[in-house]
């Protein structure tokens, strides 16, 4: 694999160049579909973007710290004694499901201190959240991080990981992910064209991926990613997300008394 390519005389992790990818992608795309959106005006799509962006940041290294919580606690002696150490420690990783959740709150918090229809805000930004996920898997692949399980017939070793074990033939449930995002994004964009406006395709997409993201961990391999009553984390917030949209909907469904809303 290739945890790291030489730009220029620079050593450029991977996982950051298919992030900046995914940026790149996700902002074309964007430009194409607020076609469809005319309502909304572009400085707040650009504002409303580069808050998501510092919320995707900012989210997903707590959860990440979050995660590894218990860790940090048992080696916080050599941690301090080794600043070096804990910083690389704590600056290796990020948590996607952090990231998520960061970005719906910074997204959220925008829309309503503006005023701004929230419906059409979400549905615009729903397909982008897969498509921007499709390029981060892949830098995971790249960097050997978010493995498989170890498998001897479907496995790929990886010679350079700084984050799992060289010379093992992991299952490359990154690749799986990442194809299974690039899916999600043609599905929820096509979804979003049917019901445009309705603020079902944000729903959709939670629902989706909450529900193939709770399935996907039971093919993990990597060990730092928070183990509760033998569900990951994430497998957790999973059930969370689908918990919490069952009540809406079913709230909604009281109120109107029809079909539920979204």
């Amino acid at each position: 694999m290739h945890p790291t390519f030489e730009i220029l005389g620079l050593s450029i992790p991977a996982y950051w160049l298919c992030t900046m990818a995914g940026v790149s992608v996700c902002s074309v795309t964007a430009l194409f579909r607020h076609r469809r959106f005319e309502e909304l005006q572009e400085v707040d799509i650009t504002n409303s973007a580069a808050l998501l962006f510092i919320g995707v940041l900012i989210g997903s290294k707590i959860l990440y710290i979050l995660t590894i919580l218990p860790i940090l606690i048992r080696n916080r002696q050599l941690l301090l004694g080794d600043l070096k150490l804990a910083y690389e420690v704590i600056g290796g990783g990020m948590v996607f499901y952090g990231g998520l959740i960061g970005a719906l709150v910074t997204l959220r918090l925008y829309v309503r201190k503006y005023h701004l229809d929230s419906r059409s805000f979400f549905d615009y930004f729903a397909p982008l959240f897969p498509l921007f996920h499709c390029f981060g898997r892949i830098g995971c692949f790249l960097n050997g991080c978010c493995h498989g399980k170890v498998s001897e017939r479907f496995g790929i070793a990886f010679e350079n990981s700084p984050s799992a074990l060289n010379g093992v033939p992991y299952f490359p449930i990154q690749l799986v992910c990442s194809l299974g995002e690039l899916i999600l994004f043609f599905i929820v964009r096509a979804y979003e064209k049917k019901h445009h406006r309705s603020g079902k395709a944000m729903v959709l997409y939670l629902a989706l991926y909450a529900a193939g993201r709770f399935v996907i961990e039971f093919f993990r391999g990597d060990m730092i990613r928070g183990i509760w009553a033998g569900l990951s984390t994430s497998q957790w917030i999973s059930l969370a997300i689908l918990l919490t949209l069952l009540i809406r909907q079913y709230r909604a469904f009281n109120r109107n008394g029809a079909s539920p809303a979204a």
